[in-house]
């Protein structure tokens, strides 16, 4: 495939330079924005830095001018105290009075208050306001000196300490002025402070406070009124606040210095240090500049020709497709240098290929019929698999009317496979697949051909059929051949298939309608038992049209209520009293009428509106129990229910019945599973873990129609099973052979050997209950004490039992009475 040329024709040669000189940008612009950003941070950093020494050497010098003025407490103490070294008021009042005005010269002290202990004023010298009284307390209640910076017009710093005055109690409040802290900050960091009063003092102020102090006012002022508009105070507390004022960048921070909110804000110029960035970030992209042209003029000087070379190779590579090798060994060999390089390498490799290119064409035409051959046959078995069937089927259907008369399609499924690959796992389910498939290709003439379509289904498409006893004989050879003994490792296994039939003599059948066909009359054999073949007929297609149409019929029956229960008693034939219920589905059809199970059930067997139905049984089974229970207010039968080997192999069963038992409130002990042996045989190890589950439960499990399956004994003795109920086929004919009476009479003594209750179905005269009491079987049902009966004649002849439900006239039995 030619690829679409673009209009425009780029060499390698400016899109390398353009990519160098893009990259180097890239990088550059990284670079410089990397170092921008560090350089930012180092500032960032610096400023910080600069705000925490700040803050620090504010702290440090007030808390030195608060120990100040606790240190001239003492000295007052020593003073003005007697020779016990007790201080007198009048003393203290003596001293003051003449020498206060040098304690302010030399103390700096704005003023002196002593407060009595009931905190009242004693002395009081300079300008102190009214004292609080909590903070006042505070030093009283702790015996410590309290301290603490107070603001009005200006800012002063507070001390309270307790002091003994004629033998009490008092506190000592001492006064000094801020302006010598600011002063010393001032003159150690070169900065310029301003003292903001609380917020809201001066609407008209900078942040809306009134300025008590600041330095360099006439400079200042303006610098302040700008840098209100630009930040919150508050968020110069948290770091720096680098801001332009005047085409200078200056940098603000500031901190609380009251409680009441007044702050100390300082700010400095650090344009020198943006100027500083500044210059850095011009030397900086100068430099990435150069390196820049650097490196593309150097990288072109030595890529210039190498890329030539390049697109040389590029226009020289089209020979190939056109196999003319010698022109493209002339013009790589033309262009070839002195030094050896990537290049030398490539046209090296772009030689070698040319000189095989020639022999691969040979082997691409091998490869390519192996692959056609492979896409059309199985991987496991190496038979022709469903695509290559569909193709020769045509050819086979094509050749009707002109080689052949008629053909035939077989269609196998193998039996229990499922089995095998579950429980012996897949390798030897492969195993057996390869030896089918061997056995089956021996069985057939060569001019037939076995196809595999998957899993464990295979077809024969079988020519030249003049009868069909061909057809037969075939079919025998097949069934002859697959149940020799296979060995597979320390396993022996008997393989057996189900093979359906469909004879075709129009050339204009489609093969997909065919193979339906088939596949129909193979369900049909595998319904009679294993190792079976069916030969396709029109009936069959009307059942499966007549099962669709009943499950269709099912559905709209379970949505309009037109299935109902009917009740069959059990009874413990020595009492002769009712100990349970049988509950058996009838289906009131609108038009057909009452319908027993046995005209629809198979039908629906293993379909969605089977499991349907089958939960519906359960459903309305329990509701009975629980109505029958509440008439009679008695509780001691159990009810008996039939599942289908499809409904309790289902995922939602156990769910199911602890839902419908939690609802009714029903032990479910007095409830009967009934299970036919055809669960077993399909799945046993699946089938024995459910029942361990109902077991544990509570429920109860029956064996139904037993006798009538293929049951292993070696089996029975492992399920967790609490019935077992005798065939009607068995019962019935008690009266007439010996060797039914002989199984019965074994099935009884095995069943009460593994300590089971017997069941015996069908029991419809005198003689047979005569017999069945004499080999002391335990229960008893069918047609001689009550045929199937809705629960509402059920209950008018139980009403007539009693409280014991004990059947006292035999000569009038329910089941020459009930339909």
């Amino acid at each position: 495939m030619k690829l679409p040329l673009g209009r425009f024709f780029f060499s390698m040669r400016w899109q390398y330079i353009l990519s160098v000189v893009l990259m180097l940008t890239t990088v550059s612009v990284v670079i410089g924005s990397l170092g921008i950003r560090r350089f930012d941070q180092q500032l960032e950093k610096v400023l910080n830095t600069q705000r925490d020494n700040f803050h620090r050497d504010y702290r440090i010098r007030l808390a030195a001018e608060q120990e100040h003025l606790i240190s001239f407490s003492q000295e007052l103490h020593l003073m003005m105290g007697d020779e016990q070294h007790q201080l007198r008021r009048s003393v203290m009042e003596k001293i003051l009075s003449q020498s206060w005005s040098d304690f302010e010269l030399f103390w700096g002290l704005n003023g002196l208050r002593l407060y009595d202990a009931s905190s009242q004023t004693v002395l009081d010298y300079g300008r102190l306001p009214d004292i609080d009284r909590p903070w006042l307390e505070s030093s009283r209640l702790t015996g410590e000196p309290v301290s603490r910076v107070r603001c009005e017009r200006v800012c002063e710093i507070d001390v309270a300490v307790p002091v003994l005055v004629d033998g009490e109690i008092s506190q000592l409040v001492l006064s000094m002025g801020f302006e010598k802290i600011l002063a010393q900050l001032v003159e150690n960091h070169r900065t310029e402070l301003a003292m903001l009063s609380r917020p809201g003092s001066a609407p008209q102020g900078p942040w809306q406070r009134e300025l008590l102090s600041l330095t360099n006012r006439t400079f200042s002022m303006p610098f302040l009124t700008q840098a209100s508009q630009q930040f919150s105070i508050e968020d110069s507390e948290r770091s720096a606040i680098q801001v332009e004022l005047a085409q200078q960048q200056w940098a603000f921070f500031s901190w609380p210095i009251a409680d009441t909110g007044e702050r100390l804000l300082m700010f400095h110029n650090i344009d020198e240090l943006v100027q500083s960035e500044q210059a850095f970030i011009k030397d900086l992209l100068g430099i990435l500049l150069m390196a820049m042209l650097m490196a593309g003029a150097v990288g072109a000087s030595l890529f210039w020709r190498p890329l030539g070379r390049l697109r040389g190779l590029g226009q020289a590579l089209p020979l190939l497709a056109q196999s003319r090798f010698d022109e493209l060994r002339q013009r790589l060999q033309r262009n070839r240098g002195h030094l050896r390089d990537e290049l030398t390498l490539l046209e090296s490799a772009t030689l070698d290929v040319a000189s095989q290119l020639e022999r691969l064409e040979s082997d691409v035409e091998r490869y390519t019929n192996e692959l056609q051959r492979m896409a059309m046959m199985d991987a496991l078995t190496g038979l022709p698999n469903r695509a290559m069937f569909h193709h020769e089927l045509s050819k086979a259907l094509g050749s009707i009317g002109r080689t052949e008369e008629q053909i035939a399609l077989l269609f196998l499924d193998l039996d229990e496979f499922k089995r095998v690959n579950d429980s012996l796992g897949h390798d030897v389910g492969d195993q057996l697949l390869k030896t089918v498939a061997s056995r089956l290709q021996k069985s057939v003439r060569s001019m037939d051909t076995v196809c595999r379509l998957g899993g464990d289904e295979f077809t024969v498409i079988v020519r030249g059929v003049d009868s069909e006893k061909n057809i037969h004989r075939i079919i025998h050879q097949i069934f002859t051949s697959l149940q020799q003994p296979l060995q597979l490792g320390r396993h022996t296994l008997i393989i057996t298939t189900s093979i359906g039939v469909v004879f075709c003599d129009n050339p204009m059948a489609r093969p997909e309608e065919l193979l339906k066909r088939a596949d129909l009359a193979m369900y049909q054999a595998k319904q009679a038992g294993r190792s079976n073949y069916r030969v396709f007929n029109e009936q069959m297609l009307e059942s499966a049209s007549r099962k669709l149409m009943l499950e269709q019929e099912i559905r709209t029956a379970l949505q309009e209520k037109q299935l109902f229960m009917v009740l069959q008693p059990v009874l413990a034939l020595a009492e002769n009293r009712v100990v349970g219920f049988e509950t058996l589905v009838r289906w009131r059809h609108p038009s057909r009428g009452v319908l027993l199970p046995e005209e629809f059930i198979r039908d629906i067997e293993g379909t969605e509106q089977g499991i349907a139905m089958g939960y519906f049984v359960i459903e309305a089974s329990l509701q009975l129990l629980e109505r029958v229970s509440r008439i009679l207010d008695n509780d001691q039968f159990y009810i008996a229910l039939n599942l289908s080997p499809t409904q309790y192999l289902h995922l939602d069963l156990i769910g199911f019945l602890q839902r419908q038992l939690e609802q009714r409130q029903i032990n479910p002990a007095r409830v009967v599973l009934e299970l036919t042996e055809e669960v077993l045989i399909k799945n046993l190890d699946k089938a024995m873990k459910i029942m361990h589950q109902i077991k544990a439960m509570g429920l109860q499990i029956a064996i139904d129609d037993f006798g009538t399956g293929y049951s292993s004994l070696s089996y029975l003795k492992q399920l967790p099973f609490d019935i077992l109920k005798v065939d009607r086929g068995f019962v019935s004919e008690l009266d007439n052979s010996d060797v039914d009476r002989n199984i019965v009479t074994s099935v009884i003594d095995l069943a009460h050997n593994l300590r089971r209750v017997v069941v015996a179905e069908g029991v419809e005269s005198h003689d047979q209950r005569q017999f069945l009491l004499k080999a002391h079987c335990d229960c008893v049902q069918g047609d001689l004490y009550s045929a199937p009966m809705d629960d509402g004649e059920m209950l008018r002849y139980l009403a007539q039992l009693g409280p014991d439900l004990v059947w006292r006239d035999e000569e009038r039995l329910l089941g020459r009475q009930a339909r």
